[in-house]
């Protein structure tokens, strides 16, 4: 897909639960621009900050922030999904699975033309779909025209299969999802592979891991899953599994802190923040600020560029059209 013209006037947007800015870089590429950034983790609001120094970020608990001064065509965002999602606890009752309401509140605000959700499949399960059906019923309350799906990353040229939620919503119009772009996956060598002799590339320092550790992890074929961490070595030959922003488990069933992405299909060693990265679709150009487990929960609680950019151009293509529409009507009645 081509991108908007870079020369064209930007279209004012605001992001919530920013983190490290994948969904806003996907968005940025048709002509979309945020005329604030928030997002309460200091640390993705460094990394916001360092690529993206005109981008007005905002380090806030959004219960706090107040929109209503905003003028702006769209709200994107993905509240967090820690008590939706399968690979945390899943706990229903996880305060963070109420933060939709202030999406909603945000929304209701400024009185945006569209707006855009994104999360994991577990909002839909029927433990979680009190969430799902409520919010989809506050967003057609504020007249917008709700359509969702279930998208994986890998079939929109992003080297990692990653399914999630996506919810777009018109203010009167319908917005289409997008489809399937490539049909054969990008495999995780064809992304990180000319990582492999690499000492130079940003966010790119590979963990020392125990003899024992690295003694067992050389032993793994590729697919291959270590029952002591519960963690597999990826396949060179297909897209990586899901990057997820930390957990893990230890030898004894425990749950690790920090950042544990899968093992390199090569080294007897997990991927590094910069191949991960890679394999969620951002550029070497975009750099990780903060600690390294800083670096890896943002980059696995990160939408992929090149999803949110599929997304963003049937945004803008429904936007433009409706905009268009509305003023042939101004001109027919006047």
């Amino acid at each position: 897909m081509k991108s908007r013209e870079s020369n064209s006037e930007k279209l004012p947007i605001l992001s919530l639960f920013s983190g490290a800015g994948g969904l806003d870089i996907g968005f940025e590429a048709y002509g979309f621009e945020p005329v604030a950034c928030v997002d309460n983790d200091p640390e993705a609001c460094k990394t916001l900050r360092f690529n993206r120094p005109d981008w007005p970020v905002f380090d806030v608990d959004i219960r706090g922030f107040d929109a209503s001064k905003l003028s702006v065509v769209g709200v994107i965002g993905g509240p967090p999904c820690q008590g939706f999602s399968p690979a945390g606890k899943g706990d229903p009752t996880d305060p963070r699975n109420f933060l939709w309401r202030e999406y909603h509140r945000v929304v209701s605000e400024c009185q945006p033309e569209f707006i855009v959700i994104e999360n994991v499949p577990g909002m839909l399960h029927s433990k979680n779909r009190s969430h799902f059906d409520e919010l989809i019923t506050e967003l057609e309350g504020l007249g917008f025209v709700v359509n969702f799906s279930v998208l994986n990353a890998a079939d929109f040229g992003v080297p990692q299969s990653r399914k999630r939620l996506v919810i777009v919503g018109g203010r009167g119009f319908f917005i289409d999802l997008p489809q399937p772009s490539h049909v054969k996956p990008t495999s995780a060598k064809e992304a990180i592979g000319d990582l492999e002799r690499s000492t130079s590339a940003p966010n790119h320092e590979p963990n020392s891991h125990a003899p024992h550790v690295v003694a067992r992890w050389s032993k793994l074929k590729e697919g291959e899953i270590d029952p002591g961490y519960r963690r597999g070595r990826i396949y060179s030959s297909r897209p990586s599994p899901t990057i997820r922003a930390g957990g893990g488990y230890g030898p004894k069933g425990n749950h690790l802190a920090g950042f544990h992405p899968p093992i390199h299909y090569k080294f007897p060693r997990q991927l590094t923040v910069r191949e991960s990265a890679r394999l969620q679709g951002f550029s070497d150009e975009w750099i990780f600020q903060g600690s390294k487990t800083a670096q890896g929960r943002q980059v696995g609680n990160a939408v992929p560029p090149p999803l949110a950019a599929a997304i963003a151009e049937r945004i803008y293509v429904a936007l433009a059209a409706h905009l268009e529409g509305a003023k042939k009507r101004v001109v027919n009645q006047s």
